[in-house]
């Protein structure tokens, strides 16, 4: 049986590290890459071992516009580019990335030394998009104050929600991931009284508790992303983390799925109105500005392209 990626099914860290990068154009950089992605599972194990921090986990994940300059194996099925998705001024936008790196741990310096070892092995190999450090806040709520991800599938369902099965048997174990980085505007956000603000949500801030009835409007959050097909809820497994300085943060969401489908509905039913004008009022607050989608294949998958 493959094995997942360690970043994927564990728990999360209280710290999470995100790169962003482009691969540089040639076979000679492509190689690289691929010789750094088989190493990366021995590398993490080697790093938590020698940092004495047991938690450090990792993941690598490649786009479709790269996957065939890397690969001869065809692209898993499903993968394709971030679509953009706007409704007006509402936008979820499409930005470039070819690799996509996960680390979390219970320390940032873990992390740290991990990504930066990882940098140095790929050198020119990549141009880094961006990176960000992320952070738990207050036991696990986003910066909004309310709890993060408390939809998100637990012990044996974890690995029902994200890792690829029988479907595409060539890449099971494997992981479709889609990334997008939120940046909150906490000061209007701050303006609204609680009632407000739970109604945007669709729960109470302080005990978590699911609004009912006229209490959670269609526009909330949980009643636009919590969605029922066939009698089953779409399922997602998120390593989302806040992340920022005083001046901007947000939320760095990163959702791990079976396929992008479940994903892709739940942005739509975000961004785009329905027939009756609701879209999702958390988005008055908070604005996606990256979005990029790849494909995390199994730890066995990395380790055979050497």
């Amino acid at each position: 049986m493959s094995e997942a990626q360690s970043a994927i099914l564990a728990g999360g860290g209280r710290f999470g590290l995100f790169l962003t990068a482009l691969v540089s154009e040639g076979e000679a950089a492509a190689a690289r890459v691929r010789r750094v992605a088989a190493a990366l599972p021995a590398l993490t194990r080697v790093t938590a071992d020698r940092l004495g921090e047991p938690s450090l986990v990792s993941s690598l994940a490649f786009g479709a516009a790269v996957w065939p300059r890397l690969f001869p194996q065809p692209k898993p099925l499903g993968l394709v580019p971030f679509e953009p998705v706007a409704d007006g001024p509402r936008r979820a936008p499409a930005t470039p990335a070819d690799l996509f790196t996960h680390l979390h741990a219970d320390r940032h310096d873990v992390n740290f030394a991990l990504a930066r070892t990882l940098m140095a092995d790929l050198g020119p190999a990549v141009r880094l998009v961006e990176e960000i450090n992320g952070f738990q806040y207050l036991g696990g709520r986003d910066l909004t104050g309310f709890v993060d991800g408390t939809e998100n599938p637990s012990g044996d369902e974890r690995a029902g929600a994200a890792l690829v099965g029988d479907e595409d048997p060539a890449f099971a174990a494997g992981s479709h991931v889609s990334i997008q980085r939120y940046v909150h505007n906490l000061e209007r956000w701050e303006a609204l009284a609680l009632a407000e603000q739970e109604a945007a949500i669709g729960r109470s801030r302080d005990d978590d508790r699911e609004l009912e009835g006229a209490a959670k409007p269609p526009s909330a959050h949980i009643a636009r992303v919590v969605i029922e097909e066939d009698g089953a809820e779409l399922e997602i497994l998120r390593h989302s983390l806040p992340y920022g300085t005083t001046r901007e943060h947000g939320l760095y969401f990163v959702a791990y799925c079976r396929s992008p489908r479940p994903f892709r509905r739940m942005l739509e039913r975000m961004v785009r109105r329905d027939g009756d004008g609701h879209a999702d009022r958390l988005l008055d607050f908070t604005t996606p500005v990256t979005g990029a989608a790849f494909f995390a294949p199994s730890a066995d998958f990395l380790r055979a392209l050497v």
